[in-house]
């Protein structure tokens, strides 16, 4: 091990934990300052804090006379990186954790905390075994709540909707990590010929099992770097968001609006379902994600994306009643893309439901104006919250009768049972993918 990418790694996880910036963000942004071969023991350690966040404070506040509410930030986040190595990592290196951490303390020249620190770490080591028992005694919710680090109003909520009796491989599921995955740019190449250059780099693809332009690789290292990436032969996207463009299928020489569009994978994703014909107009909310979706379609070689800075809460007066499709990729509490943003845990609450509701609601309704009659819309989120998804769809069509669900399961698999219906629901301790819905809606 090596003592500069656990500076590194304390950096970040400060940025994270104090500024409440989102994980992949800032990894990307600091994984340039660490050396090749620690890159993957400095993101695993990462999330791995982030993941374990309950647990390992809980095993701080149980051997620490000052509990971590106290701590001075500087001080906390080395510990509880070291509780993560400590319990999570190989055995072999618990010493070199506990000096290491203690040398960083020293180095920043307080003499003081660093002996506090080393006292905790060599009290944990030692009672290792007797905090795990004392831990897997604890009430089953508090036990579910610390073991797997989620707070216990999510819990509970999860309890409600999974069952008692799955509630566990939920919690689980959604700790794991998540794989990488691609859509091939059908433009300029086939699912077949991609993975067959892949596996000669060795990479190991295999094809999605949803989504039929999306490829899984095991051994994803510096992908964007390759040609294949630069010449635009895929993006990277999840299976669950490259399905919502499957669900849609929208036909060539037709108008889509995608409401909410940045960073542009759902806009691309339909762009090169139609063949690049017709026109896509990919809005947000923020301007300065624009030339994000702008570059995306350079490299991919699409020409039919015009992409505008546009509020999608508010109507636009002059499109109503004009688009072939709208794509209404909703805000929302993200419950279902955990594995990719460990922090969403901790950050999304109950009373940001609310909020984030009716701007769903909102966006539904105005993406239901600017349609055609026999125009349709695909409405999706990342997250596996009934409010946000099925509850929601119901109260619009109660209200709107010149709108209805349209049967889906032409385009997805017998596996979803909902998709005759016209809407599926994707969970990742059942489908192994990110948690989605996507519902199809027809104006009819």
């Amino acid at each position: 091990m090596n003592n500069s990418y656990r500076v590194q790694a304390i950096e970040t996880l400060k940025k994270i934990l104090g500024n409440k910036s989102y994980s992949n963000i800032v990894l990307n942004h600091d994984m340039k300052n660490v050396e090749g071969r620690y890159l993957s023991l400095y993101r695993k350690s990462v999330l791995g804090v982030i993941e374990n966040l309950i647990f390992i404070d809980w095993i701080i506040d149980e051997v620490s006379s000052i509990k971590t509410k106290k701590m001075e930030d500087g001080v906390l986040v080395v510990l509880r990186l070291a509780v993560y190595q400590l319990f999570f990592l190989d055995k072999s290196h618990e010493n070199i954790v506990v000096n290491e951490s203690v040398q960083y303390v020293k180095d920043t020249g307080n003499i003081r905390a660093s002996k506090f620190v080393n006292a905790v770490l060599r009290n944990i080591l030692r009672g290792k075994t007797k905090l795990l028992e004392k831990m897997d005694a604890l009430p089953i919710d508090e036990y579910l709540s610390v073991k797997y680090s989620y707070p216990a109003d999510l819990v509970r909520r999860w309890k409600k909707q999974f069952g008692k009796e799955n509630v566990e491989s939920v919690l689980i599921a959604n700790n794991l990590e998540a794989p990488l995955e691609l859509r091939v740019n059908t433009l300029k190449i086939t699912r077949d010929e991609l993975m067959e250059i892949f596996e000669k780099k060795g990479f190991k693809p295999h094809k999605c099992r949803y989504a039929n332009k999306g490829i899984a690789l095991e051994s994803p290292s510096d992908i964007e770097n390759t040609d294949e990436y630069i010449q635009g032969f895929f993006s990277i996207q999840s299976e669950s968001s490259m399905l919502a463009g499957q669900i849609l299928n929208p036909k060539e020489d037709r108008l889509i609006i995608d409401m909410c569009a940045a960073p542009g994978g759902k806009s691309m994703n339909a762009a090169e379902i139609m063949n690049n014909k017709g026109r896509v107009v990919s809005r947000d909310f923020y301007g300065g994600k624009l030339p994000l979706i702008r570059k995306e379609a350079e490299r991919l070689g699409i020409s039919i994306i015009e992409a505008e800075e546009y509020d999608a809460v508010k109507l636009d007066e002059s499109l109503v009643g004009k688009a072939d499709y709208v794509i209404a990729d909703v805000p929302c509490t993200g419950l279902g893309i955990i594995r990719r943003k460990p922090e969403i845990k901790f950050t999304k609450t109950e009373s940001d439901l609310k909020s984030i509701r009716k701007i769903q609601y909102k966006i539904l309704e105005n993406a239901s104006k600017y349609l055609k009659v026999g125009g349709e819309l695909a409405y999706s989120t990342c997250t596996t919250n009934k409010e946000e998804n099925i509850e929601l769809i119901t109260e619009f069509l109660n209200k709107k009768k010149e709108f209805e669900l349209s049967d889906i399961s032409g385009n997805t698999d017998k596996i979803f049972t909902d998709a005759k219906k016209g809407y599926i629901e994707i969970y990742p301790h059942i489908h192994n993918m990110d948690g989605f819905f996507i519902a199809k809606i027809k104006r009819v």
